[in-house]
């Protein structure tokens, strides 16, 4: 299709305009996301609505749902990815060689300082999801670690453990995660606190 310069003229402005409406767009859903983080963070996702979530957000309620279809849809966006970059990090560990600190420096150090970069969303996945399909997240998390944990237990060692020990220690490095999400200070320090969890985890308490 040929243009003549009027046609052209106006081909470029409705693509300009189009283009225009399409950033208003991200920036009007981005918001809507922002506002979610922060009042199901206060709130939980039982508790929240989506009145305060619009009013945080400055916009009306009904423009909501033209991003969302209802409450649930807007929590999954909302802690979308979390979960699987934690079960990323585990399934990238399993396939490289190395003890298992050697794999956590080569792999998992960034992807938890990823994780606790976004310790809002980790926050709300694992503690403020009631009522929602993620409600057992950190439960499935843990038997995700405690998997992990087994595969390196038997890679490492010619004994026999009872399964409930890598349960325990499942569940208390993923209590411990959560607790620095929770009392989230800043970056260096979560990443420090981190740090010597992960020496006490794979070096025990007299590495420190």
């Amino acid at each position: 299709m040929l243009f003549t310069g009027v046609g052209l003229a106006e081909a470029k402005s409705t693509y300009r305009e189009k283009s225009a409406m399409q950033v208003l767009k991200e920036e009007v859903k981005n918001r809507i996301l922002t506002a979610a983080v922060h009042v199901f963070y206060k709130n939980d996702f039982r508790s929240a609505s989506l009145a305060q979530i619009a009013h945080k957000a400055k916009v009306p309620v009904a423009l909501i749902y033209t991003y969302f279809k209802n409450k649930e849809k807007l929590f999954d966006a909302v802690v979308e990815g979390v979960y699987s970059l934690f079960i990323h990090v585990l399934d990238e560990e399993e396939q490289i060689a190395g003890s298992p600190s050697e794999k956590f420096e080569k792999v998992g150090e960034q992807y938890i300082k990823d994780l606790l970069e976004n310790h809002v969303k980790l926050v709300i996945l694992t503690d403020k999801s009631g009522g929602t399909k993620h409600e057992k997240a950190k439960e499935k998390l843990i038997m995700r670690l405690q998997k992990h944990i087994e595969i390196g237990l038997k890679s490492y060692s010619c004994k026999t453990y009872d399964p409930m020990l890598s349960h325990i220690l499942a569940n208390n490095y993923m209590e411990s995660l959560l607790e620095i999400a929770r009392h989230y200070k800043n970056s260096m320090w979560a990443e420090n606190m981190m740090r010597l969890i992960n020496l006490c985890y794979y070096k025990g308490a007299e590495a420190l």
